[in-house]
């Protein structure tokens, strides 16, 4: 199952920061570098790290969905729609979260869920291009809490 692993490769990338606020660094052009856009190039890299994260998660491992390669939060629910049954979209998701879970925000941001909404109406995740204000333009992989009712769309991997 990819959705345990998902948890712990975000999990041990918290702490992870950018180099002055530049969008890049040695480990930020990693996540970059599984995304179709140059590496190098200073952008936003939240899905990027969302994109990187997959990639570590599928391993070696022999899929039959397309690994994502978007550097676009929103285009995950596309992405999501366009494989097979190994993935499902629901938007909007309501409570139908869960650790393991790619979550695409109203405020074009994109992270990963490490828990289920708790009896406050609130989510873990790991985002990368955060901070701890939450910006969805900060400077590191931080572990959030996040509102239920900011989530626009969750996907989650049933293989």
């Amino acid at each position: 199952m990819i959705a345990p692993q998902l948890v712990k490769i975000a999990k041990a990338e918290v702490g992870v920061e950018e180099v002055n606020g530049s969008n890049c660094g040695p480990r930020v052009n990693e996540y970059k570098a599984a995304t179709r856009l140059p590496a190098k190039e200073a952008w936003p890299w939240c899905a990027a790290f969302v994109c990187w994260c997959v990639k570590q998660a599928m391993g070696d491992g022999k899929f039959t969905f397309e690994r994502p390669t978007t550097a676009g939060a929103w285009d995950f629910e596309n992405w999501s729609r366009a494989q097979d049954d190994s993935t499902s979209t629901k938007k909007p998701a309501g409570e139908d979260v869960k650790a393991g879970d790619i979550v695409v925000f109203r405020f074009s941001h994109i992270g990963i869920a490490v828990s289920s909404p708790d009896a406050d109406g609130y989510i873990k995740t790991v985002e990368g291009n955060t901070d701890s204000a939450g910006s969805r333009e900060g400077g590191g992989v931080f572990l959030k809490n996040r509102k239920i009712s900011q989530v626009r769309s969750r996907i989650r991997f049933t293989v």
